[in-house]
């Protein structure tokens, strides 16, 4: 027989369920309430963004008009509602044809250059073969590549006289050109420590400077010519195990980089840039 007590406790017990699963239904309430929040934002962002500005999209279509050279588009579609991200869009820059004269100074340029290279190649193509020489084009200009070997003496920045009918080879070239000539010595990670040379600084570039004094010994423009020493930095042969007699060799070397007259051509851009509108003509410099 069931005592009040023991009434008592089911009594408490079946209402404490009750109350569980009272809690456990209204949970769903919580995620409801949330998606309904999401969906109701989503919706304002939506009819926020539809909203067009005729105006500025009737400006847009005129300026990629213009644009293209005063032609439609081939394919004509209706601007979609939500432009809102064109707004902040910057006016169209009109395209602006090459000036003749800047377009022939750089056919001549690129012309010149080439002739000059195949020159080059043509008087110095023994050293070349031999891989004591290299010429290449690169995007700072013709760089010519000789091994230091066949210029100075171990230590030493003073020409050999068999490298002055190289130097003198190369300045006959350059000399009617009167093209920018950078010379740039280099060394290679061997120290270097003499009374006349106290570090690889000092020796790069005294070799720089003796090929640029042989330049001017052969008559080119001493305007055009620069020198620098480059040490023991800037290797063109890496330092391995594998490649370390050829690195040593190989990065004792004098550089002379010519550079094409880019005057006309700046001087055109130059010239093209102070017709540009104002707002153009900033855009472009910036």
């Amino acid at each position: 027989m069931s005592t009040k007590a023991d009434d008592l406790e089911a009594l408490d017990e079946q209402r404490h369920k009750r109350s569980e699963n009272a809690a456990g239904a209204d949970r769903w309430l919580i995620s409801y309430a949330d998606f309904m929040t999401l969906l109701l934002a989503f919706f304002i962002v939506m009819f926020a963004i539809s909203q067009v500005n005729k105006a500025k999209v009737e400006g847009f279509e005129q300026s990629m008009q213009v644009a293209f050279g005063g032609k439609r588009p081939v394919t004509e579609t209706v601007p979609p509602k939500a432009n809102a991200p064109f707004h902040h869009l910057p006016s169209p820059v009109p395209l602006i044809a090459v000036p003749p004269a800047v377009a022939q100074a750089i056919r001549e340029q690129e012309l010149a250059m080439r002739r000059m290279r195949d020159e080059l190649e043509k008087v110095l193509q023994p050293l070349i073969n031999a891989h004591e020489v290299s010429i290449a084009h690169t995007p700072m200009g013709t760089r010519i590549r000789i091994n230091a070997s066949v210029l100075f003496a171990n230590g030493s920045a003073q020409l050999q006289p068999k490298a002055l009918q190289i130097v003198d080879a190369v300045g006959l070239v350059l000399k009617p050109l009167n093209y920018r000539i950078f010379v740039e010595g280099y060394t290679n990670k061997e120290p270097m420590r003499s009374a006349k040379y106290p570090s690889n600084w000092y020796l790069s570039s005294g070799r720089a400077l003796s090929v640029l004094n042989r330049f001017l010994h052969d008559g080119v423009n001493p305007s055009v010519l620069s020198a620098v020493g480059r040490g023991r930095y800037h290797p063109a042969v890496p330092y391995t195990q594998k490649t370390m007699q050829q690195a040593l060799a190989g990065n004792r070397r004098v550089t002379i980089v010519v550079q094409g007259n880019t005057r006309i051509i700046m001087r055109e851009m130059t010239r093209l840039t102070e017709q540009m509108p104002t707002g153009i003509a900033n855009a472009t410099i910036n």
